[in-house]
């Protein structure tokens, strides 16, 4: 269901981001869902702590090769929500299913790559042998299904940008209940399924997402109000391979530069001495953390469609005042979010592993120190927001490699092993980045470099 174009350009901010804010919000919600059923069930698993440890060193591995094919996303959200805004549906239509067709044709390259490179990977973080062989198996199941989960993620960008976020939350919502009651059967052994551990968890992943998949390529062909897909729009077109490529390749570069960032972060805990117990927590914290970005995820994308329509109908004001009002209110409530998360964050941890005692002292650690930058951080995704919206990806792009590479990486090295600190030090450069990216990113919007659009 679309929300009115005109409510979009002209309607009060507030409601507007809040109409199309509120599913992409619970979509975020069941999207953090699918992890934290995961962690649930295999915190209660006879090996939890290697297997949790395993999980958490998997998903940067894989991000790093999934974050090539960011950019068509990135792409679709530009050219569907400008298209959408300037009133030219049927262009909006044709720009979705050339942004599906590439999507899909990364999403199969990037899963024969990440299968063949996966040892070599995992090997590469020199972790105990145990949560290696996990990671291994996790990660070449994912990266089996990795089409399907391109598809989900195309078609989430393509109607968030047309305006009717409320279509990919229903999908996305059954996908997940589905894999929450997959779980706990296909990681336990229960009814007639065998103990399959983490195996287990990446199978019931990708069997849901697979059937996410298919509902939202049959949801695009039948039709969303004017937006609707044809064959002929799947096939991929040169000029306008040029064209996302030109928006979307600075995005994927940028998302790609923080995937390997986040590699070798994982790179450097796993160097420290207690390695396995700092994985582990830092799994269940980043958990947790991921909860607080749920409304700040919705409020972000929402400030993206708004921001893309009102550039597209040369509304330059409307964009302007929507950043304005939007990094306020993200601000404030990742504040109070954060602050109840410190309050309580020995029992969140024990919620997901409740016996091991070390990695429930280390997770209360690691949450008590990088809350402090949390709040700083819905700064720095609010400004990337709006670069999105205008399709001007580039200095995303630089944000990106800043915030990963010149910060967090280099802070949390420098803290944790060069000054011998271990996972305090490393906690505190990750918390100091999140500070510093924010800087940088109202540097970058100083200077009005996001007013234009990428449509004729």
């Amino acid at each position: 269901m679309k929300v009115p174009e005109k409510e979009i350009l002209e309607g009060n901010i507030w409601k507007v981001l809040f109409a199309l804010g509120w599913p992409m919000m619970v979509s975020s919600l069941l999207q953090t869902a699918y992890n934290i059923a995961d962690t649930f069930w295999l915190g209660r698993w006879r090996f939890a702590s290697q297997a949790v440890a395993s999980m958490q060193i998997s998903w940067p591995m894989i991000f790093v090769l999934i974050s090539l094919g960011f950019g068509f996303g990135v792409a679709g959200v530009s050219l569907v929500a400008q298209y959408t805004g300037a009133g030219k549906e049927e262009k909006a239509s044709f720009a979705a299913g050339q942004v599906l067709g590439l999507g899909i044709i990364m999403g199969s390259f990037i899963s024969v790559i990440g299968i063949l490179l996966t040892p070599y990977l995992v090997a590469f973080m020199g972790v105990e042998e145990t949560v290696g062989n996990y990671a291994t198996s996790y990660m070449r199941i994912i990266f089996a299904g990795l089409p399907f989960t391109f598809v989900s993620m195309v078609f989430m960008f393509i109607l968030r940008a047309y305006g009717d976020p409320i279509t990919p939350m229903i999908v996305n919502g059954l996908s997940v209940i589905a894999n929450i009651i997959l779980d706990p059967f296909f990681i336990n052994g229960w009814w007639i399924f065998p103990e399959m551990g983490v195996v287990g968890a990446a199978l019931a992943t990708v069997i849901c997402r697979a059937s996410a998949s298919i509902a939202a390529l049959y949801i695009l062909f039948r039709g969303v109000g004017n937006l609707k897909l044809k064959r002929e729009y799947i096939r991929p077109r040169l000029e306008h391979v040029k064209k996302i490529l030109r928006i979307g390749l600075p995005a994927s570069l940028g998302q790609f530069s923080s995937a390997l960032g986040f590699f070798f972060l994982m790179f450097i805990i796993s160097s420290l001495p207690n390695s396995t117990v700092a994985l582990a927590a830092y799994g269940v914290g980043d958990r947790i953390i991921n909860v607080s970005f749920i409304v700040i995820n919705g409020l972000s994308s929402a400030m993206a469609t708004i921001i893309g329509h009102s550039l597209g109908a040369d509304r330059f004001d409307r964009a302007e005042e929507t950043f304005k009002k939007s990094v306020q209110l993200i601000f404030l409530l990742l504040a109070i979010e954060t602050a109840i998360i410190f309050f309580f964050r020995e029992p969140l941890a024990r919620f997901f592993i409740p016996t091991d005692e070390e990695v429930i002292e280390e997770a209360s650690l690691f949450l008590g120190i990088f809350t402090i930058g949390i709040p700083f951080f819905g700064i720095f995704s609010a400004v990337q927001g709006v670069y999105r919206g205008a399709g001007y990806t580039i200095p995303n792009m630089v944000m990106a490699m800043l915030r990963l590479w010149l910060f967090r990486v280099a802070f949390a090295y420098i803290l944790g092993i060069v000054m011998g600190l271990g996972s305090y030090g490393v906690w505190w450069g990750m918390a100091i980045s999140n500070i510093a990216s924010a800087m940088v990113a109202l540097a970058f919007f100083s200077t009005g470099s996001w007013r234009r659009k990428v449509i004729d």
